[in-house]
């Protein structure tokens, strides 16, 4: 049975899933040792050996589709790599905050009127270097550290109350 794209993106996302909640693997998860025959061991954990395997997953699949195509294994290589990162974004796309997957980042123009966040009612000046996010259906703008406060108490836009273009939390 050939390995999909979905298969190696899914397997790096429960990697990185782990990687990302290290507290609570970190103490359960066992290091794998390897002799390397010159009397040193290698110690190598089960998140490497993860990605060692997508690796090899990703070159398997290039080798097999090149020459089903009799195409150049070095590009199908590339190809493959690809495709899993787009699936790995969709899969990772889904577990974004709801602050920054409803909202787009956006630019303040200097001959715009006075711009005022919503929410912190101060002015919004892109000098600071503060990240200012407008939402996606109303295109209210606010700073993103006032927004990441309010989306933890509302899902909504704070002053017109349209509903949040959220992502749901992929599980795996």
């Amino acid at each position: 049975m050939e390995t999909t794209v979905k298969e190696i993106a899914s397997l790096k996302a429960e990697t990185l899933n782990r990687l990302s909640n290290w507290d609570a693997y970190s103490d359960s998860v066992p290091k794998l040792i390897s002799d390397t025959g010159s009397g040193t061991p290698i110690v190598i954990d089960k998140e490497r050996l993860d990605f060692i395997k997508c690796d090899d997953m990703e070159a398997f699949l290039a080798w097999t589709r090149a020459l089903e195509t009799d195409g150049d294994l070095e590009t199908t290589l590339m190809e493959v790599k690809y495709e899993a990162a787009v699936e790995l974004a969709k899969i990772l796309s889904q577990t974004i905050h709801p602050a920054l997957g409803g909202t787009n980042a956006v630019q303040i123009n200097e001959k715009e009127e006075e711009q005022i966040c919503g929410i912190c009612q101060e002015e919004m000046v892109t000098l600071t270097g503060e990240e200012i996010r407008g939402m996606i259906d109303c295109s209210h703008k606010f700073h993103l550290t006032c927004l990441f406060k309010w989306v933890n108490l509302e899902t909504i836009c704070p002053l017109c109350r349209c509903p949040m273009n959220t992502r749901h939390t992929y599980h795996f």
